[in-house]
Parts: C-alpha cells; structure tokens; sequence
C-alpha cells in the first residue's frame, strides 16, 4: 500500500499555488524588456506560436505525468521516470536533472528574491529617497546595492527563513496558503500600478505601452528573436523545471489536471501581458521619454524594475509608499515562484528516500541556502548557474520529457491518460502532430542555440566560474547517486 501523501485541499488552492509557480519575476521584469528589446509587437508572434506550439503542449505533459505518478506515491522527476519504466536505472538518473534544475534556479533565485523584499522596505523607510530624479541616481543605487552589503545579506537570511518557515507548513497549510492570500494581492497592487503607470503625464505611459508594442517586422528575420520568444515561454511557464509534475503530484483524486492547466496558463498570461507589459516600460516611457527604452532593455531585465520604476514613483507624493507596493509586488511573484521551486527536491526526499518532512525541507533549504551565498559573493556565479540551469537545461530536460513520456511509453497510452478524468476529448492524430511539432521544434532550437552559445561560454574561464561549473556537476551527480539508491525500487 502506497504511504499517504498530503493534498491539495482545494481546486481553487490549486489552481492559485500553480499560477503562483508560473507566476515570477520572468512576467514583471524579464518580458517587457524582451519586447522592447527583439522587436516590439513583431516580438508577439513568434512568442503565441511558442506558447501554442511549447508552452500548453509541454505544460500538459507534466500536468499528466505528475498526476499519474501522484497516484503512486511519487512526485519528484526521478520517481516518475522511475514509475513511467519500471524503476529503469537509466530512466531514473534522466529523471534527477529534472530535480537538479529547480534546485540550481532556486540556489540564485533567492538571492535575488531578497533584493525585492529588501528594496521594498527600504523604499518604506525612504532609504532611497532622492534630491534629484535621474536615471544614472538609481541605476547607480541597483549597482551598489547588489554587491553583498550587510543590508543584501540580511535580507537574504530573511528571505530563506520565510521560505523554510511556509515550506515546513507542507502542501496545503503553507504553499497553498500563501498563494491564497499573495496572488489575489498581486493581482490588486499590479492593476493599481498599471492603472496609474498608463495615466503618468496625461496618459504619455499609455503611448509607452503603444511605443513598446509597435511593431519592427525585420527583426522576424532574426532567429534570435525566435529563441528568445521560445525562452520567454519556458520562463514565464516554469516549463522543462519539473515544478508543474512536483504540483500535479499532490491533485486530489478525480482532479482535472487539463482544466487546472489551462486556468493556470490564463492566469499567467493575464499576468504577463496585462500587468507586465503595462507598468515598467509605460513608465519609464512617461518619465524619461522613447530613447529610455532601448536603453533600459538593453542593460537587462532587472534595470528596468529597479531603475525606472524608483525613479517614476519617487517623483511623485507619497512615492515611497507606492515604490514599496512595486518592489513588494516582486517579492510575492518570487516567493510563490522560490516555494515552487523547492517542492520537487523535498517530494524526493520524502517519496524516493522516505525522509520525514522536517528533515526534507531543512536539508532541501540549506542547499539551496550554499547556493544562494556563493551567488552573493562568487562574481558570475548567477550567470552561469542561470546559463546552464535556467536556459540549456530546461530545454534539454523538455526534449526528453517529450520524447520520453510521448513517444517511448506510448503516444496511445499518453493520450489516454492525458484524458482520464478530463473534459477534453483529443483526436489520435493531435497527439502525434502536436508533440511531433514540439519535439522538433524544441530539437532545432536546442541544437542551433547551442552552436551559437556553448563557446562562448567556454571561452570565458575563471576561478570563480569553475565554482560554479563544480556546484552544478556535484548538484546532478549527488542526486543521480541517491535517485539509485532509492527505497521505492520495489513500485512497478
């Protein structure tokens, strides 16, 4: 007889937790500056035909197979490969990437989860506040603040003690909780900050939003365009992670995990494209005019949260209160995100070494908590666990999820099963056309990004670089080791 898991204890806690997941800093920072950046409303067509042709096809593939493994006892990659081929050793240690992958995000992603919270408070205690509003004033205060100060580390302690504290509450009392309380408060501040981003100077932010969206059809001609539509989607999904699997794991019995999906992806879209694409660039827009947005989308992602939008809202009465509301904004879209993350290292230890949670959760968060530490003081630490781990990972771990729990097990029996207990009726033939297109697509994306990439990468080396390169291979090997060690051998 299977142990016991928790579950869910509500669609709606579902629902929210998984748009929680999907729901992160990639929607508020990371897309706007790519639209800005690769060709305004031409960006938008090569990002609908990815999320058609990637981002629902792959997102109901593990909605599937963490639903099904589930059922079994097991909610970690390692365990559902192992479920899938019959605890096949090989399968397995595949698997383990698919845990190695949101444990390597979240060991930096936390990090930068602590500027949010601490940017909101000291925002609060108008710790940046200005005598003259500029630009270069904040981009300047982003670029000291992130050196690892007392401030960045205290912050960062704080961030990992909340994260252990909702992780230890377990699936229904804490993560589910937190997203019925944070996302409907996301939701209220972000239409807040859209609104009043729009009307900046007789609604000027609402041309930004025009000049943003306006279309550069050459830039089509890019391919790069393409593979960075195709990454937005992976992100703003949490595809290739093994997060959605770890969630559907934990679906009550007779759950419809396709409509559950499919409201997930809703709301995250509404997310990205109602409220990331209307506050930060408007803004900047508003207040430092159409030449600002090149330049804010080419420094990075992250410039444009934590430059443009301290400089617009500071500008104003009361901006501190409302700079604390954007940055506070941020922290719930991460910690929803980070929680997520940490979920399919704690569902391994528990499902496939039979740890209790206590001792899951304390030794899944001080993992990540080295990993967090050495991205505050290890120069390049997060660009290359974000290169490897966030980028070429997922898109290699997708491919084998496609190939593995498509077309090795059965494209019948995965169209059976993605139709158990579910509204929706698929045609033999969808099956085979959709995944073939993704498969093929996520084939040629991996392969030409990884000629125009990979040496790059390897052409740089440093002392600080190579750490990062030890963690990441010490992180897969040690997990591949324990998912071979497993006590759930015995599950066929």
């Amino acid at each position: 007889m299977e142990p016991k898991r928790e579950r869910w204890a509500s669609r709606v806690g579902l629902i929210l937790a998984a748009a929680g997941n999907a729901i992160g800093l990639g929607n508020l920072l990371r897309f706007p500056s790519k639209v800005a950046l690769y060709g305004g409303g031409a960006f938008m067509v090569p990002y609908v035909l990815s999320f058609f042709i990637l981002g629902l096809p792959l997102m109901i593939l593990e909605w599937v197979v963490g639903r099904t493994a589930g059922e079994k006892g097991r909610g970690s990659m390692s365990g559902i490969f192992g479920v899938f081929f019959k605890e096949s050793r090989i399968a397995k240690s595949i698997g383990s990437l698919g845990i190695t992958i949101p444990f390597l995000i979240a060991s930096y992603y936390l990090y930068i989860e602590s500027w949010t919270l601490g940017y909101s408070f000291l925002s609060l205690f108008k710790a940046f506040y200005p005598e003259k509003v500029s630009m270069e004033y904040f981009l300047e205060s982003f670029r000291v603040y992130v050196t690892p100060s007392s401030w960045a580390i205290f912050f960062l302690v704080v961030t990992l003690l909340l994260n252990f504290w909702v992780l230890l509450r377990g699936i229904s009392k804490g993560i589910e909780l937190v997203a019925k309380v944070g996302l409907p408060m996301l939701f209220g501040m972000g239409c807040f900050l859209a609104v009043f981003s729009l009307s900046l100077e007789g609604w000027k932010g609402f041309e930004g939003l025009l000049f943003m969206f306006k279309p550069d059809f050459p830039k089509l001609r890019d391919f790069q365009v393409w593979i960075e539509a195709a990454g937005q989607i992976f992100f703003t999904l949490s595809l290739g992670m093994g997060c959605i699997a770890a969630y559907a794991s934990y679906a009550r019995p007779k759950e419809d995990i396709v409509k559950v999906g499919l409201w997930t992806a809703a709301l995250n879209e509404i997310v990205e494209l109602g409220l990331g694409g209307c506050i930060a660039i408007p803004a900047a827009f508003a207040l430092f005019g159409a030449s600002s947005i090149g330049v804010l989308a080419a420094e990075g992602s992250f410039r444009i949260g934590f430059v443009s939008m301290p400089a617009v809202l500071f500008s104003l009465p009361f901006g501190f209160i409302l700079s604390f509301l954007w940055f506070f904004l941020l922290f719930i879209a991460a910690i929803t995100s980070s929680l997520a993350l940490a979920q399919p290292l704690i569902a391994f230890f528990e499902d496939e070494l039979g740890w209790r949670h206590q001792k899951a959760v304390l030794v899944t968060v001080s993992g990540m908590s080295v990993g967090s530490f050495c991205s505050a003081f290890i120069p390049g630490f997060i660009d290359e666990l974000d290169f490897w781990a966030g980028t070429f990972f997922l898109v290699l771990f997708a491919l084998l999820e496609v190939l593995f729990f498509v077309w090795i097990w059965g494209p019948e029996r995965f169209r059976q099963e993605l139709m158990k207990d579910s509204f929706l009726r698929v045609p033999r033939p969808v099956v085979y056309i959709l995944f073939g297109i993704s498969g093929g697509f996520l084939l040629v994306i991996l392969y030409l990004w990884s000629l125009s990439k990979i040496g790059e990468v390897f052409a740089t080396s440093s002392w600080s670089l190579w750490v990062a390169r030890i963690f990441i291979l010490v992180s897969l090997l040690g997990l591949i080791f324990l998912s071979l060690k497993t006590k759930r051998g015995d599950n066929k």
